[in-house]
């Protein structure tokens, strides 16, 4: 890490050192807030017409892909940029700015109504930070680590067509943009999880170094990169038709041979490590279920369209800030059993919510409201636990 001047960094509320800090406290306690919000809309118990943008449906998966998972990539990426680089990342008023930018965006969607305003607000976030994302990569001349940043001002793009579906400009349809954006997610999750899986694996476990065969990665990341081609291009229906499921089946496939070699039960006896394994395992399963739903719809869309948002994106998200916001904190990577007791709940959140609801299908409304429940829990227990270790110093006094 770069040595920064002591009396500047001292001045800088701990917070705001560094943007895990901020993002990963903030979504944590935004997703709780949703998750919560989106029980009672199933349930029926109150009368929420005020809230959610007006609009349910289009609220939860814009604030999921974007408000929440949005917020972790960025936390994630513009702490990661530091180790990269050896360049500081973000912090103070210029970290503070993104984040309020984030964060009145969330209250403008969740108590307004749409307007051109709140969507300005909302597309400006992600761009600032693609900025301070790609300027230390570029000075240091790491071209193998700026694609994220045209990644998120990718995901900018999609927001937009978000707020457009909103705004009732267009006529592009929710599932199509959702659909878009949820596989840029999550070819930015296999591709990191592909890199720090098997090395938090190797260094967790005390085991042999798990090495990279070239053609297996190679198997995994360009299907992958076809695939998000193929959901972003004017590729014609007749093709696509073809395409999609044999790319989707292509990506589950290779991520599997993948993932086989990572040694999953050596993990069995460390939480921060099986969380994620489950999580790159639910991801899988999601790319080849909507494969099986595209070519033939034996397997409901929304049910596979879960395995990859709760059981993968939002597992991998809460073992990845659980284990980063210690690291970074300058404590040991030990949970504990609170924390473990959230890891299992997300779980049972994600299980309930596929296949629970896929083999139980009389059970779907309880199993969305249980689902949503478990998922508050599961973060609301992080939020408590990790307030204090995001909010204080590193305990080794350095900077960050």
């Amino acid at each position: 890490m770069q040595i920064l001047d002591s009396e500047k960094e001292q001045r800088i509320i701990p917070v705001f050192r560094l943007a895990f800090r901020p993002f990963f406290l903030g979504a944590s306690a935004f997703s709780v807030i949703s998750m919560l919000l989106w029980a009672l809309f199933w349930s029926g118990s109150a009368d929420l017409s005020a809230l959610m943008y007006g609009n349910p449906l289009w609220w939860h998966s814009h604030e999921m892909l974007f408000g929440f998972t949005g917020a972790v990539i960025i936390g994630f990426l513009l702490t990661a940029v530091q180790n990269w680089t050896g360049n500081p990342g973000v912090r103070g008023w210029k970290l503070a700015s993104i984040f309020m930018l984030w964060l009145l965006a969330r209250i403008g969607l969740l108590i307004g109504t749409p307007s051109t305003v709140i969507m300005i607000l909302d597309l400006l976030w992600m761009p600032l930070a693609a900025y301070f994302l790609a300027k230390p990569i570029v000075i240091r001349k790491q071209w193998n680590n700026l694609f994220f940043a045209p990644l998120i001002l990718l995901l900018t793009y999609l927001n937009a067509r978000f707020h457009m579906l909103a705004l009732g400009v267009g006529e592009a349809d929710l599932r199509s943009v959702s659909f878009m954006s949820l596989i840029v997610i999550s070819v930015i999750v296999l591709v990191v999880g592909g890199r720090v899986i098997p090395f938090f694996t190797w260094r967790g476990t005390n085991t042999e170094q798990i090495t990279r065969v070239k053609w297996i990665e190679l198997g995994a990341l360009i299907p992958s990169w076809l695939l998000l081609a193929n959901v972003l291009l004017p590729v014609p229906a007749t093709l696509s038709e073809f395409t999609l499921p044999l790319l989707l089946a292509a990506t589950g496939i290779f991520n599997l041979i993948r993932f086989v070699r990572w040694r999953t039960v050596s993990t069995l006896k460390n939480p921060l490590l099986w969380l994620l394994h489950f999580a790159y395992m639910f991801m899988i399963l999601g790319m080849l279920l909507l494969a099986v739903h595209f070519q033939a719809g034996d397997i409901s869309y929304s049910v596979a369209l879960h395995f990859i948002t709760v059981g993968g994106i939002g597992c991998m998200i809460l073992a990845m800030i659980a284990r980063v916001s210690l690291g970074h904190t300058g404590r040991s990577l030990q949970i504990n059993r609170v924390m473990v007791a959230a890891f299992v709940t997300i779980m049972a959140s994600a299980l309930i919510r596929t296949l629970v609801v896929m083999l139980f299908p009389t059970l779907m409304l309880d199993g969305y409201i249980l689902s949503a429940i478990l998922w508050a829990i599961a973060f609301a227990i992080f939020t408590v636990v990790y307030y204090p270790i995001l909010t204080k110093p590193r305990l080794d006094g350095r900077p960050g």
